[in-house]
């Protein structure tokens, strides 16, 4: 006569094991003269996973850890153990325990593994075909991890093809100990197949509620999915207009499951300010000004101005977002600026236009449009320009943080022609290339970031002195090579700079984090901007090396920096240079 019986699968157990070594650990009150030992014949791997588990149970079992007797420690541990064993597929196992003087000793004997005989599926009319979804086979062990890693995988499936209103996804098992086989129901519990009904938005004050309606991920009458409804309250989010989203899903009235999406808006407008410091350059400070929701429907204004003893800038530019498609946006620019420098003085003004879209996550492209107006003044001669350029631009960001990256990295490109409408015969290409490269090791002290970066540009079609002054190619400073004077290192007239038509620039970094809000950096910098329109790889470079600390906020980490120049020109270059800023340096 064989006996059936339901048995449910032990999943209080499933362990993810936070150490792997098989010393197990004593609790605290038995003293450090307690040993225990797991005796398993012919089984090591099994064995291993046993100590495993017996390990992790007495490092964060607080009912284990209550217990104050030898003996009421083997009886609980040994149930511990039979439960891990039935969670491996042995259902028959025994554990003796044996105490030996000071040793708790637990005597092992798994028995037959129990196997799968077939697999059930109950699931209602509308849902289609499941068992191509699970990876369980008649004839494997019956062990309950796989089990529960196939019914998270038929819920996942159920929920993404099936316009069910409630997913309710279950097991039952069936276990012969006669012949050691199971069968094992997987079972979708019936619910009504629905459809989104109306959409309500609730909480809008100055945000147009059709703007919203349109970045909608889920229509009225599409297919009733729960998980589409987290992506819509995520998209929501992301158009930074609003600061939270809620979602209450009603019953269903007939087919249709009606939406009400209650919604926050954040504050639209936001000031802010900045100061920096370099040795050569003086302090600068800066200030803008955004409105994230001019006309109801996400179009952005921003004024900004940046004041430096070389450079005074003014710019002004407005965003008009999900231009003609959702992943595109156009804006409106212009600047005025003067810069003084030992180049070239000049002033500036520019009016320009750009589309922008995003081709994939993390693929940018961006083309656009721009007229700008110069006065330049170089070696005491003024010359005047209107040059009409078309950037185009390309960039594959895979940061962690654009401000504060330790992970991943990012290439950009850019190519953008010129011709100078006063002078029709002078035109040029200027090309610029750049990738930076981020690895972290948290896992050593101080959680050291090693940061790698590399640029290059090439102005072609022209002579160098042809091509305005405030157009041209200059490296050294904060922005470039660190420990130089600002744009000195390139071609020098009386050691003047000049500027040049290519360049080159290295930097890498070891970034050092310790406590929440400190850190340094130690850095090399090297480069040289070239009379000749291609680059002259590793020809003239000179290198720059620092140390500097960081202090994080909660936006953006606040650098000081100190560098020298690794070969010091006399007459031009000082002993070392000083840096502050917000965000690190690349």
């Amino acid at each position: 006569m064989s006996y059936k019986f339901l048995c449910c699968l032990v999943t209080a157990w499933f362990f993810h094991s936070a150490s792997y070594a098989l010393d197990l650990p004593t609790l605290p009150f038995l003293g450090n003269k307690t040993d225990v030992n797991i005796e398993l014949a012919g089984d090591k791997t099994l064995l291993t996973v046993l100590k495993e588990e017996l390990a992790r149970q007495r490092q964060n079992n607080r009912q284990l850890q209550l217990y104050t007797t030898r003996r009421k420690i083997a009886r609980y541990e040994s149930q511990l153990l039979n439960e891990r064993l039935r969670a491996q597929g042995y259902y028959a196992a025994e554990v003796r325990v044996d105490l030996r003087d000071e040793r708790i000793v637990y005597q092992v004997d798994p028995g037959p593994i129990y196997r799968v005989r077939k697999l059930v599926f109950q699931a209602p009319d509308s849902v289609g075909v499941l068992h191509d979804v699970v990876t369980l086979k008649p004839g494997e062990p019956l062990r309950a991890e796989a089990v529960l890693a196939d019914k998270k995988a038929l819920t996942t499936y159920v929920a993404d093809n099936f316009c069910l209103y409630r997913i309710d996804v279950d097991y039952r098992v069936v276990i012969e100990h006669q012949t050691q086989f199971a069968d094992v129901t997987f079972v979708v519990e019936d619910s009504p197949s629905v459809r989104f009904g109306d959409i309500t938005i609730t909480g809008l004050e100055s945000i147009d509620e059709q703007y919203l309606r349109a970045r909608l991920p889920i229509k009225k009458g599409e297919c009733f999915k729960l998980g589409r409804i987290d992506t819509t309250r995520l998209t929501l989010i992301q158009t930074n207009l609003l600061v939270s989203v809620n979602a209450q899903v009603m019953q269903p009235d007939s087919d249709s499951v009606p939406i009400t999406l209650h919604v926050a808006e954040r504050h639209h407008r936001r000031v802010s300010a900045g100061v920096g410091f370099e040795s050569d350059e003086g302090f600068g400070v800066s200030a803008g000004w955004e409105h994230r929701n001019l006309m109801g429907r996400a179009q952005r204004l921003t004024i900004d101005s940046h004041i430096a003893q070389n450079a005074q800038v003014l710019s002004a530019g407005l965003t008009l977002p999900h231009y003609r498609r959702n992943d595109q946006s156009v804006t409106f620019y212009t600047d005025l600026e003067r810069e003084n420098t030992d180049a070239f003085q000049s002033d500036t003004g520019a009016l320009g236009a750009e589309i922008s879209r995003q081709l994939t996550r993390n693929l940018r492209a961006s083309v656009g449009g721009e007229l700008a107006f110069s006065q330049v003044e170089e070696d005491g001669l003024d010359d005047s320009f209107a040059l009409l350029s078309l950037p185009l631009s390309l960039k594959y960001d895979r940061r962690n943080d654009p401000l504060d990256p330790r992970r991943g990295w990012v290439a950009a490109g850019s190519i953008r022609p010129y011709w100078d409408a006063y002078d029709t015969g002078t035109k040029f290409v200027k090309s610029t290339i750049a990738a930076s490269a981020y690895f972290s090791f948290d896992e050593f002290f101080w959680r050291p970031t090693l940061a790698i970066r590399a640029a290059m540009g090439a102005i072609s079609g022209i002579t160098r002195d042809q091509v305005p002054a405030n157009v041209r190619f200059y490296t050294g400073g904060g922005g470039s090579v660190r420990g130089y004077p600002f744009q000195t290192l390139g071609p020098l007239t009386d050691n003047e700079p000049d500027g040049g038509l290519s360049f080159t620039e290295l930097s890498v970094e070891t970034r050092l984090r310790w406590g929440e809000h400190w850190g340094g950096v130690v850095f090399v910098d090297g480069g040289f901007a070239y009379e000749e329109n291609v680059p002259q790889f590793g020809q003239d470079l000179r290198w720059g090396a620092g140390i500097g600390l960081r202090y994080y906020t909660s936006f953006a980490p606040i650098r000081f920096d100190i560098a020298a120049p690794l070969g010091k020109r006399e007459g031009i270059d000082d002993n070392y240079q000083l840096y502050i800023s917000i965000g690190q340096a690349f």
